[in-house]
């Protein structure tokens, strides 16, 4: 009985150490994401597509991190640094009345497999070429003091996954201690915090086997292409082309009305009949988290749907009255044929989903009162996805099972969210909560409002929307970041922004909240 107690007492204290050993960190940790460095310049001029712009401004933001002192830092890229699904090689109309994109690579259209990976070494040496400004900054940054960096792929990145690839960004650094996560997280060394892009947990994008996101076909190996993907090549590039701050707007479909709200009517007309695949499942998407709760799940016959006529998928844009009636004339005049039979079951249960208790709309008909599992993410709601998501995957990282992060930083939603407590429940090592924050988009982002504000300004009133490019929005760009600590790690979402005087400066909150 004396042996037993000294050996429960010896194994009491060993975990008191760990414990405390692992809440313990003396270096800054800064996450950032969905930088989308991209394609580059064509001649003096951005490329329509490229995201990145700003390599002065985030030079003065890696200045603040090298000056935080302490024993270094840890620059974590929360996925989708590189922008790799959009091809550099592309050539788009730039006319909104008539979009349309040629991607000359990567399998455009093939809806299952993406680029194999002499292809996205091609488009990332185009990349590193394009930003080698970038590429030495960092490299200045690691080599001027103890950092480190740390780059996780995401689902515009997940390219880096190929050795090859994977091999070509690491060589811009040989010697230099940075790091693709192959494993497709972060993990900081004391165990106390995670990371990872956060498209795991996001039915659209998500990848299969990740991170092995890959499939064989003839015995070569490509890409797998998730639903978002085919969304990107098949209907936003066309959009980003001629609206190039469409994806700097607090979320994708809120650009896309945004510009139709500034086009004409002929011109939204015509738009609309060439993508209404777009617009219908935006706004089936945004119809059905709206009308439905938990406890209507059905499933529906999705033979039948995809054998309806356009009228039938017309009716979801009745809540937006400009949109149906553009959409409306294209019909009557031709421009818009719709064939539900190339619908998937993703999107039939979207669609679905929004005009069950759409009023006005004809209801789709029904199987059962099972959910399809295309759309759960709607029902479920994100913050139960992401729940189930960490209970599945904190434990699989953990060094001990029963000791999981405290700290979970994710992005690629592209809306910086502030840390909050996150209860997960009962796990194995009794009731859990965590910390999670999203660290929005280094980008500028604006909301609608925040357009507006800008067209107000004396020196814009002779512009529209569609006039303007992202060096027209704030320069405001969100990041996460945590002080060294002993005990439990303090998160702070944190902005880097310009001042009226044109320095920068750091300040707390996101940037969609900013005057």
């Amino acid at each position: 009985m004396r042996k037993l107690l000294i050996r429960l007492l010896v194994f009491a204290a060993a975990g008191l150490a760990m414990a405390s050993a692992r809440a313990d960190s003396d270096r800054h940790v800064v996450l950032v994401s969905d930088l989308h460095v991209g394609a580059g310049k064509v001649g003096n001029d951005w490329n329509k597509i490229e995201d990145f712009r700003w390599q002065a401004d985030f030079d003065s933001f890696l200045g603040w991190v090298a000056a935080r002192g302490g024993k270094g830092s840890d620059l974590v890229f929360v996925g989708d640094t590189f922008e790799l699904w959009q091809s550099p090689t592309m050539t788009c109309t730039g006319d909104l009345s008539n979009p349309g994109c040629k991607i000359p690579d990567c399998n455009e259209d093939d809806t299952e497999i993406g680029c194999n990976e002499q292809e996205a070494l091609a488009r990332l040496e185009h990349v590193i070429k394009a930003h080698a400004d970038f590429v030495s900054s960092l490299r200045s940054f690691v080599a001027a003091g103890d950092h480190r960096v740390f780059f996780i792929p995401g689902n515009h990145d997940a390219a880096l996954l190929f050795p090859k690839v994977q091999a070509r960004l690491l060589a811009e650094f040989a010697g230099l201690p940075v790091t693709v996560e192959s494993r497709g997280y972060w993990l900081s060394g004391d165990g106390e915090i995670y990371s990872d892009h956060g498209h795991q947990f996001d039915d659209l994008n998500q990848f299969d086997r990740w991170p092995a996101p890959f499939v064989d076909r003839k015995g070569i190996t490509y890409l797998r292409k998730p639903w978002g993907e085919n969304m990107v090549q098949q209907f936003y590039n066309q959009y980003e082309y001629v609206f190039p701050i469409v994806d700097n707007l607090s979320d994708e479909w809120t650009g896309v009305k945004f510009a139709l709200d500034q086009a004409s009517f002929r011109q939204t007309s015509v738009a609309i009949g060439k993508l209404f695949r777009f617009v219908l499942l935006q706004e089936s998407i945004r119809q059905a988290f709206i009308a439905l709760g938990e406890d209507q799940l059905p499933q529906w016959d999705r033979k039948t749907v995809r054998r309806m006529p356009t009228d039938f998928f017309l009716d979801i844009l009745k809540p937006e009255p400009r949109l149906y009636a553009a959409a409306s004339a294209s019909k009557k005049s031709g421009g818009l044929v719709f064939d539900g039979a190339s619908l998937t079951d993703n999107e039939v249960d979207a669609i679905c989903a929004a005009k069950n208790n759409l009023a006005g709309a004809a209801p789709c008909p029904k199987l059962s009162t099972e959910l399809g599992a295309a759309v759960k993410g709607i029902f479920i709601g994100k913050r139960q996805m992401e729940v189930d998501y960490l209970r599945r995957v904190l434990p699989q990282v953990a060094p001990d099972p029963r000791q999981v992060a405290s700290v979970y930083v994710f992005g690629h939603t592209h809306s910086a969210v502030e840390p909050a407590t996150l209860p997960l429940g009962e796990m194995k090592g009794g009731s859990v909560n965590v910390v999670h924050a999203n660290t929005g988009a280094f980008q500028r982002v604006a909301s609608p409002s925040q357009i507006e504000a800008i067209l107000a300004q004396p020196k814009m009133r002779t512009k529209v929307a569609l006039d303007l490019q992202p060096e027209d929005l704030p320069a405001c760009y969100n990041f996460v970041w945590v002080q060294p600590y002993k005990g439990s790690p303090g998160v702070k979402l944190l902005r880097w922004s310009q001042r009226a005087d044109g320095s920068f400066a750091d300040s707390q909150g996101t940037c969609l909240d900013a005057n």
